[in-house]
């Protein structure tokens, strides 16, 4: 028989234990495949024209990206799952030496092995990319807003062909240095060596602990901009921690179970616990690589997710009032504009709460001399309250000949804003200041200052605001010219977010004369969201393929034991243990390896998010929450088909 014919039989007669490693290889090429596609499709080429080059560009990149995050992740996930299957194969390995089988064609053998594998898993990867190629594109027509009708690109095919061809046969090549020569006896008997109680190092057992607690504690209590300084070194001592919790601590539980006579004489627990401390040794770095894949996957996740629920405030767009029409110069005179507005929104079901007309005008003023003067707003002190009352915030009482400076953005303390002025966030460095009143110039004294902002003016650009007391205000704005008058018109809207479509449609209506002039909050929010949405389904299509490679690694192990596992079940078998007690045990033994990483995961993914919400200073737990519950549902129905194909093989062996 030829080689090749014995790789292709070997490949068909033991497909249960590749399945899973093609399926996950087919997932990596899908991805790939399909970013390539939107890459190279027509409507996404840069000289094309339009006016969406900007988002097409970023959106481009990140597919880039991505392909590059995938590339990378398919040389670490290949490499480790060849290594796995070369290693669990010993005894075949030493039976083809027995029959003649030299080392130079035992490598050839498993070469042809894993590149009907490659082809095998190119193949799938690229027919599904292509079968879902079109429901990506319309996922993006909504992101980016233009048309992308079906399309193959014959470069994204070539592409993704060469590269993980390329990619699976070198990993395969590099990974043949682990057929070693051994003593054909050595290799027959490799899966008939009785195994020894595992041991394990007390100092190595607490250290692991110690370290997680370090990292845990660094990841709570840090704040600021100490999280990003504190990233790296925290992730390696949580990582340096895991790996000892694995291979060293757990064993150490284990133990103390098999001593514990109240546990391991209840039922099967004997079996099941005495069996699973030789398991978590043999899959203790198995465990050490999914939990790290899990944690990497959760806390993307959740990150991303976070700043996409946080759009609003982490961009600025949390503004006093969600519509604004600043009226200024010819406009002033157009009574009309507002109750036209106001109709508009209403006859499209957009509840307004209030309108605030304030009337101001503004001032360019250098604090210090030499300084770049800066625009400010000039309220009054009656309107300031006006506006603040609604919003929960402090009124004020300004003096005559005295000024309050507000500063449009609040301080976080502990994850909640407060508007509190103190010494360390003071703003205003300066004492008094002067403003011009007609002809004249006059000074007036810092009062005080108070954070969080009461008015929205991006239109016109002023963001900082003197309030002033009411006499003085009135003094400014009899002596100030009818063309540098400014009325403020804000509204405050129940379901802005609903508002899109209207709100194109009055700035089209407003014209050119309120270029400028006029903000919706919606417009904005509804540009970054597409963004951040984007970024938000990018990711997760790469966190899912993070997430089934972790459980297809533990796939691997269990499946490459089975036949030794079918031993030793037969064995209990044959002295009368029942097949529903049999069952238990091994629910209880793939439960313990699926699901140990996963709480790991996700609790190095929690403690990550609370340094996220520490530099957000926001409470991020219910987004991460609603991950961990996405991923848990995944997490049990992957259980429940890896459980039911694990038993059913083992009744064929």
């Amino acid at each position: 028989m030829k080689i090749s014919n014995m790789a292709v039989k070997n490949v068909k007669g033991n497909l249960y234990r590749y399945i899973m490693y093609c399926l996950s290889n087919a997932f990596a090429v899908t991805a790939f495949y399909i970013f390539a596609n939107f890459i190279f499709h027509p409507s996404v080429d840069m000289k094309s024209a339009g006016g969406h080059e900007v988002a097409k560009m970023g959106a481009a990149n990140g597919m880039i990206v991505s392909q590059v995050i995938i590339v990378i992740f398919s040389i670490l996930f290949v490499g480790y799952s060849t290594s796995i299957f070369l290693k669990s194969r010993g005894k075949e390995f030493g039976l083809l030496s027995l029959y003649g089988m030299t080392r130079k064609q035992m490598k050839k053998y498993v070469l042809i092995e894993n590149t009907i594998l490659a082809i095998l898993s190119i193949g799938i990867g690229i027919f599904t990319g292509v079968v879902f190629s079109k429901l990506f594109f319309m996922i993006m027509e909504v992101f980016l807003d233009i048309k992308l009708p079906f399309n193959i690109s014959f470069k994204a095919l070539a592409l993704t062909s060469i590269i993980f061809f390329a990619l699976f046969e070198i990993i395969s090549n590099f990974m043949l240095f682990q057929i070693r020569n051994k003593e054909i006896i050595e290799q027959v008997k490799s899966s008939k060596i009785p195994k020894t109680i595992p041991n394990f190092s007390k100092t190595k057992a607490i250290l692991g602990v110690v370290l997680l607690i370090v990292g845990y504690a660094t990841a709570w209590l840090v704040e600021g901009v100490l999280v990003p300084l504190a990233m790296i070194p925290v992730t390696l001592i949580v990582i340096a921690g895991t790996y000892f919790l694995f291979t060293q601590f757990s064993v150490a539980v284990a133990n103390r179970i098999l001593n514990n006579k109240n546990i391991l004489y209840k039922k099967t627990n004997i079996v099941a616990y005495s069996q699973m401390i030789f398991k978590l040794q043999d899959t203790a770095k198995v465990l050490f690589l999914a939990s790290i894949l899990g944690a990497i996957t959760f806390t993307a996740t959740e990150t991303i997710f976070s700043f996409y629920t946080e759009i609003s405030r982490v961009s600025g767009l949390d503004n006093a009032h969600e519509m604004v029409i600043v009226q200024r110069g010819e406009t002033l005179d157009d009574k009309e504009v507002v109750g036209n507005v106001k109709k508009k929104l209403e006859d499209n079901h957009i509840k307004i709460k209030d309108i605030y007309r304030v009337e101001g005008t503004s001032m360019e003023i250098a604090v210090k001399e030499g300084q770049e003067p800066d625009k400010y707003f000039i309220l009054s002190n009656r309107d300031y309250n006006r506006l603040a009352k609604p919003l929960g915030k402090k009124l004020v009482e300004v003096k005559e000949n005295q000024v309050i400076f507000n500063y449009p953005y609040n301080d976080w303390v502990n994850g909640e804003e407060t508007g509190e002025v103190t010494e360390e966030n003071k703003r205003a460095h300066w004492n008094e200041i002067n403003l011009n009143i007609g002809d004249e110039t006059k000074e007036f004294k810092l009062a005080t200052e108070v954070h969080g902002q009461v008015i929205s003016l991006p239109p016109v650009g002023y963001s900082k605001v003197l309030v002033l007391n009411d006499k003085d205000f009135e003094e400014i704005i009899n002596n100030t010219k009818e063309k540098d008058l400014i009325i403020y018109n804000g509204m405050k809207i129940d379901n802005w977010k609903d508002s899109y479509d209207v709100s194109i449609e009055i700035q089209k209506n407003l014209g050119d004369r309120y270029d400028g002039s006029y903000y919706s909050n919606i417009v904005p929010y509804k540009d970054i969201s597409k963004s951040y949405g984007l970024i938000l389904f990018i990711g997760f299509f790469i966190a899912f393929l993070f997430f089934i490679a972790s459980g297809s690694i533990i796939y691997f192990k269990l499946f490459n034991e089975i036949k030794q596992d079918g031993v030793e079940y037969g064995i209990l078998r044959k002295i009368g243990t029942t097949e529903k007690e049999i069952n238990k045990i091994i629910t209880k033994q793939i439960g313990i390896i699926f699901f140990l990483p996963f709480v790991v995961s996700t609790l190095h993914s929690l403690f990550a998010l609370k340094s996220l919400s520490n530099l957000l200073m926001n409470n991020l737990f219910t987004n991460g929450l609603v991950v961990m519950m996405g991923y848990l549902v995944f997490q049990l129905v992957y259980f429940i088909i890896i459980r039911s194909m694990y038993i059913n093989r083992l009744k064929y062996n």
